[in-house]
């Protein structure tokens, strides 16, 4: 098996050559993290039990089952999906949905997913401390493993929330689900789509879903994982004491793997729908097939480091090609993942192709080309040493951050030794490992492995093509993909030659200027000081994290600047100004500097704002000061990437009267800004009436006075270090007494206007969108905290009342928010909801009445629910640096401390004090409602 010689070939690099002959299962086991407690149950349950102390006073649960959709019979279709759903509605300890109003009281977040071949339901964030809690939430998987009640009324109210969920499905999704037949044929993966048929969802008899929830939920097919601030040795005695006694019953069977047969030709799947708004290939290259045990092998964690060095170069390599004037290739990117994001059983080299609007032929020639290179060529010792660069600073920023791992992901690497054999090592286990193993690595090996995964032989290849209908045609057709790729595949390929340069991105360094001043900022524990050119940075260092640096410079003005252009530069030139490399570096460049030096900047301008937002680690802190200062005195245009982009937008647009999405969100902006045709989407026309040139240059004139800005960094520096690169790179950009404008763009509608209008598609679902917006109000954290738990409460009580009672959306969609900006700030209550036709009125007329109760009918209960959440995202972001980052950019903003005061305002919260934000932004009466009524779209 050639994978198995490239194991072989990789572990001769650094073992004997005795060892390297042995078999893959013989060689040594791959290292395990030693904190990981693992153990199985007489009933068959297995259990993961990991204690972690990040965030300090949490843990999370877990319970991953190896059942999905592959387990079901032509007359389930759907049914492991609507058991997911049912998990939420009621179980032995918890009747109907009183697990979700226990998990909203402790703040917690809970959630599912299904897969075609598992499934895992999960409460997360809750408190550690609280022993009774943590047993509580024990008994909730408990319930789940086997005490589902699925009663005849839940169930048949459940029915019409997967339909909705069904209706929010776009044009993309469900033909993504359709290819699957084609890419999966003769095989139970290419017949189930999770979310079901929705005649078995509607025709199911409730006998029969408890059949199938007996028949595979049990304990011989579950895991619990449970990872956190807790004591290991009491979570085990707990978990023996409450599942121990769960016994499968008659009917249980165990599941087992599916496997994926391999193709001796290609498979080609198919699919288009005017709807569609940006097209896709899908190009996979199936892996052979490595059993779990075979996983467990110190070889196997060797290879995974050469999977991603073979897509770091292909990705580098596709994004040099895309910026080529000749190129018809928008997008490519490649990575190793579940063939056609599907099964566990099967990986494959997927690569993911945006095609430029007119050229979906020569785009598809060109990727196969260009994999035809890589299967008989290879990559270059240039890309290799990029790659392996990328690779290291990735891995090095894991290991210094590591005493930040978060619960969920070794919970993920938990779930994934359950259910495929994927190996549990620590990162510290990997990078001693890795840094072995890098330096050692020829090019030779990986370009084996480049060969093996990215070439056009027809065994065990697959096309999925997903393309635009204008005016009933499309780019190609599905006759017409096998002979194009053919046809490119018979084409005579030369070896890629790698042009990069290596030079500095900063040629000529500047004059350094001075701190003339420096002041406590004690409520942060932060530092401002005041530079030579009048420019001011705040400093606030932590130990959050290991080796994080963020920044933030904001000055007052933002998008006004361009008030007098044309309507196409009104709408776009902001985002277009952002385009734009720095120094001697073009955008492709700066890509990579964010991967080898894990260092990046973006500009953005805002209604009030222009800005820069960046990140770094320690080491490389220079790097990001030469782009703070580079982006004020050396923007660099890059042509061939704004082309590249234009030409992507202009395609995409050229479907949005046909995408009920775009044209909904048109209508939503359109009304809600006064019909001011600036809120609009750019329309097609618009691409060929913007000026590169100008944008640019409205761009420089906002960054060309260093002394309107604030500049925030928070973080892992050393002060000794970056005080210099202070006056160095801030401290000597240039200023001048001219103040950008600021004025208001946002033109608010005033008054109540309500309009709804009719648009077919394919698949109905209606919308509305209400926004209630106040009067102008004080920025203060009074007002912004009441109107996070009014919109935590709007929530509760839409899922409760609008989804769980009525079965009238998937997920509501309220929202309460103090809408700051300089220009003036607004209390505003938004409510989206994606609806079933036939309820889309008394969807409306519920959400109305939940708003407008909230003036008045508030309980001291459900303030108490609504605030639990807020409590626990506080204390979760607390200890998080981009948090302090915000505050303290805000405060230098807006003048406002978000920080200190938190909690004195949530204890002095009331039904009242919410009712009041109701009533500020009611009162004013200034409402807009679009509804989009859907209507079926016929072939």
């Amino acid at each position: 098996m050639r994978l198995k010689n490239i194991f072989i070939a990789i572990f001769a690099l650094f073992a004997t050559e005795v060892i390297a002959q042995n078999e893959m299962a013989d060689m040594p086991k791959a290292p395990v993290d030693a904190a990981v407690k693992i153990g199985h149950l007489d009933n068959g349950l297995t259990y993961y039990i990991r204690k972690n102390n990040y965030p300090e006073g949490k843990v999370n649960f877990y319970i991953a089952h190896k059942v999905g959709a592959i387990q079901e019979l032509d007359n389930q279709d759907g049914l492991a999906h609507l058991l997911e759903h049912m998990a939420f509605n009621g179980s032995k300890h918890f009747p109907d949905d009183s697990v979700v109003k226990f998990m909203d009281k402790t703040g917690g977040g809970w959630n599912a997913y299904t897969t075609a071949d598992h499934t895992v339901y999960y409460l997360t964030g809750i408190n550690a401390k609280r022993p009774t809690l943590v047993d509580s939430c024990l008994l909730v998987l408990s319930d789940w493993s086997q005490g589902l009640t699925l009663t005849a009324d839940q169930i048949e109210t459940e029915r019409d929330v997967v339909h909705n969920e069904y209706r929010g499905h776009n044009a993309m999704q469900r033909l993504l689900r359709a290819a699957n037949a084609d890419l999966f044929p003769n095989s139970i993966y290419g017949k189930r789509t999770v979310i079901g048929s929705m005649d078995v969802i509607d025709k199911c008899n409730p006998e029969t879903l408890r059949a199938y929830y007996r028949k595979w939920y049990f304990p011989g097919n579950q895991a619990i994982i449970i990872v956190g601030d807790i004591d290991p040795d009491k979570i085990e005695a707990s978990i023996k004491r409450l599942f121990n006694d769960l016994k499968p019953s008659k009917e249980a069977t165990k599941a087992t793997p599916v496997m994926v047969d391999d193709n001796n030709n290609t498979l080609y799947a198919f699919g288009s729908n005017k709807e569609v708004s940006q097209e896709i290939f899908q190009l996979y290259r199936k892996i052979e097939y490595i059993a779990p045990e075979e996983k467990n092998s110190l070889m196997y964690l060797y290879i995974k480091p050469m999977y991603s060095l073979v897509n770091i170069m292909f990705n580098n390599r596709m994004q040099k090609i895309a910026q080529a004037p000749e190129s018809n290739i928008t997008v490519a990117q490649g990575d190793v993942d579940d063939y056609a994001g599907q099964t566990i059983t099967r990986e494959a080299e997927s690569i993911v192709v945006v095609p430029k609007p007119g050229k979906e032929k020569e785009a598809m020639a060109q990727i196969i080309r260009e994999m035809n290179r890589i299967g008989l060529y290879g990559f270059t010792e240039s890309e290799f040493k990029h790659a392996k660069e990328a690779y290291k600073a990735s891995l090095d920023n894991q290991y210094n951050n590591r005493s930040t791992i978060t619960n969920d992901t070794y919970a993920q690497t938990l779930i994934e030794n359950f259910l495929e054999g994927e190996p549990y090592s620590t990162i510290e286990q990997l990078h001693e490992l890795y840094d072995q193993v890098l330096p050692m690595l020829p090019l030779a090996t990986v370009n084996e492995m480049a060969k093996n995964l990215i070439n056009v032989n027809e065994k065990n290849f697959a096309i999925s093509v997903i393309l635009q209908e204008k005016d009933g045609k499309t780019g190609f057709t599905k006759a017409e993909l096998p002979g194009i790729v053919n046809a490119a595949r018979a084409e005579k390929v030369d070896a890629y030659v790698d042009n990069t340069k290596e030079e500095p991105m900063m040629l000529k360094e500047p004059n350094p200027g001075k701190i003339v001043s420096e002041r406590a900022l004690k409520q942060f524990d932060a530092k401002e000081l005041t530079l030579s050119n009048g420019a001011k940075v705040i400093l606030k260092k932590t130990n959050l994290k290991a080796n994080e640096i963020l920044m933030m410079a904001t000055a007052a003005g933002g998008k006004s600047i361009g008030k007098n252009e044309n309507l196409a530069m009104r709408k776009l030139w902001d985002d277009i100004a952002s385009i734009h490399g720095l120094g001697t570096k073009d955008i492709n460049d700066l890509a990579n500097i964010a991967q080898t030096k894990t260092t990046n900047i973006e500009a953005g301008i805002s209604n009030d704002l222009h800005y820069l937002s960046g990140s770094t680690v320690n080491q490389n802190l220079e790097t990001l000061m030469q782009m703070i200062n580079l982006s004020f005195t050396g923007i660099k245009k890059d042509e061939n990437y704004y082309k590249l982009i234009t030409q992507y937008m202009k395609g995409k647009l050229e479907g949005k009267a046909n995408d009920p999405e775009m044209v909904f969100q048109d209508s939503v902006m359109y009304y809600g800004h006064n019909k001011q045709l600036d809120a609009l989407s750019p329309d097609p026309k618009d691409i060929d009436n913007i000026n590169y040139d100008r944008a640019l240059e409205l761009y420089r004139q906002l960054f060309s006075n260093a002394s309107e800005f604030t500049f925030v960094f928070v973080g892992s520096f050393d002060e000794a270090t970056i005080k210099p690169l202070i006056a160095k790179y801030i401290a000597s950009l240039p200023s001048n007494k001219k103040k950008a404008e600021l004025a208001d763009m946002r033109n608010y509608t005033k008054g109540n206007v309500e309009k709804s209008f009719s648009f077919k598609m394919s698949n109905p679902q209606s919308k509305i969108v209400d926004t209630y917006r106040s009067e102008k109000v004080p920025y203060t954290l009074e007002n912004q905290l009441n109107a996070s738990v009014l919109g935590q409460y709007l929530w509760n009580k839409m899922f409760e009342i609008i989804r769980e009672k009525e079965s009238a959306v998937y997920t509501p969609m309220p929202s309460v928010s103090l809408e700051n900006d300089l220009n003036g700030n607004y209390l505003v209550i938004g409510c989206e909801l994606a609806t079933n036709p036939e309820k889309t009125a008394i969807a409306k007329k519920l959400a109305k009445e939940i708003i407008y109760d909230a003036q008045t009918k508030i309980t001291n209960e459900d303030v108490a629910r609504a605030k639990e959440s807020i409590l626990k995202n506080h204390s979760d972001a607390l200890k998080k640096n981009s948090y302090w980052l915000s505050v303290l950019s805000d405060y230098a903003t807006y003048g406002v401390d978000r920080a200190n005061g938190f909690d004195a305002v949530m204890k002095a919260m009331t039904p009242q004090t919410l009712g009041n934000i109701a009533k500020t932004v009611l009162k004013s009466g200034n409402h807009i409602q679009v509804t989009m009524n859907a209507e079926k779209l016929e072939k």
